[in-house]
């Protein structure tokens, strides 16, 4: 199945990439197609592929749940209850490849501007006291507009004033916090979660459209990671932050993980910076015999759909870590 331009492949290699094509998941054929192997969305076969996305088991449940004005919700909060209200499938559809075309998906995404200020800013609820918190979240903001952008709503003038926004808040060591939201108020470091989302935020609109500041923007958020090697402290010694960073999760939500790290980096054309050189040699080390990445945590349970359990060989991790192991091996 892998094709002629992949012939310099490993072996091992090969028999992984005919594993991500398989039939089962056409979420994760589609990106390996086009994402891994480099083929074009008017090929046949990844045409094909794509239009089973919305029928495949864990989406279409999804999408059956979703109410006539776009949403998984009422209308007043679509931030919760966490998982099952419309920001969660929002972020979780973005991520499957789905046709942006299709009905359901842009009633979807056009639901998300009802929770955006004129300032820019997306909020979690409509209610000023509920939702406020969101208005300067590094995670919730910028999950918000990475998600459009895969969406195709790259060049729309809300995503880029959502941008604009998220910018203004960026901190001086080049992450974001939450300042609006309880403990992050005093904090003088940035917040690692809210940072991955926000990077990834930027670095999705910078494909598709440009705004003033934003390689900038960009710049500095990769140097907030860089600068801790992606899992230490900078003031402790170098001690790993959280060991739970260092297994690698996919698709993502609002976690942090070295692998969503490294993705967006790479994402970023960040691919030659010896202080990314361990958390890649942690991801290659993760690897099996069989070359596929396992699942260490299982996918939350109060979800629609699952994408993953705990203990298997995971085809959303292992597509996600070669891409980056891709990225950076071209550039030794």
């Amino acid at each position: 199945m892998v094709r002629s331009g992949c012939s310099r492949r490993g072996v091992r290699e090969d028999k992984v990439i005919n594993w991500l094509l398989g039939e089962d998941n056409p979420c994760v054929r589609y990106q390996t197609f086009t994402q891994l192997l480099g083929m074009s969305q008017r090929d046949s076969e990844v045409a094909a592929t794509r239009d089973r996305i919305q029928e495949w088991g864990p989406v279409r449940k999804i999408l059956n749940k979703q109410n006539r004005k776009g949403g998984w919700d009422r209308g007043f909060s679509w931030y919760h209850p966490k998982y099952k209200s419309s920001i969660w499938q929002l972020l979780t559809l973005s991520q499957m490849g789905i046709d942006p075309a299709l009905p359901q998906i842009e009633r979807m995404c056009e639901y998300a501007f009802r929770f955006q200020r004129p300032s820019g800013g997306f909020v979690g609820d409509l209610d000023p006291e509920k939702g406020a918190w969101a208005h300067l979240a590094g995670c919730l903001n910028g999950n918000v507009i990475a998600s459009l952008c895969r969406l195709g709503y790259s060049k729309d003038r809300r995503v880029r004033r959502a941008a604009v926004h998220l910018m203004s808040f960026q901190e001086g060591d080049g992450g974001w916090g939450c300042r609006s939201f309880g403990y992050h108020r005093t904090d003088r470091h940035s917040c690692f979660m809210g940072s991955i989302c926000a990077l990834e935020g930027l670095v999705e609109l910078s494909k598709g459209a440009r705004v003033s500041g934003l390689e900038e923007a960009i710049a500095s958020g990769c140097e907030f990671f860089l600068s801790h090697r992606l899992f230490r402290s900078d003031h402790h010694e170098w001690k790993v932050i959280n060991r739970e960073w260092m297994e690698p999760r996919a698709p993502w939500l609002v976690g942090y993980n070295i692998l969503r790290a490294l993705s967006s980096l790479t994402d970023a054309g960040v691919v030659r910076d010896e202080r990314m050189d361990e958390a890649t040699e942690i991801l290659r080390s993760k690897r099996n015999t069989n070359g596929r990445w396992t699942r260490n945590g299982s996918w939350p349970s109060n979800t629609y759909s699952s994408f993953g359990h705990h203990g298997e060989e995971d085809k959303w991790i292992t597509l996600r870590a070669m891409i980056v192991l891709h990225r950076t091996s071209r550039n030794r």
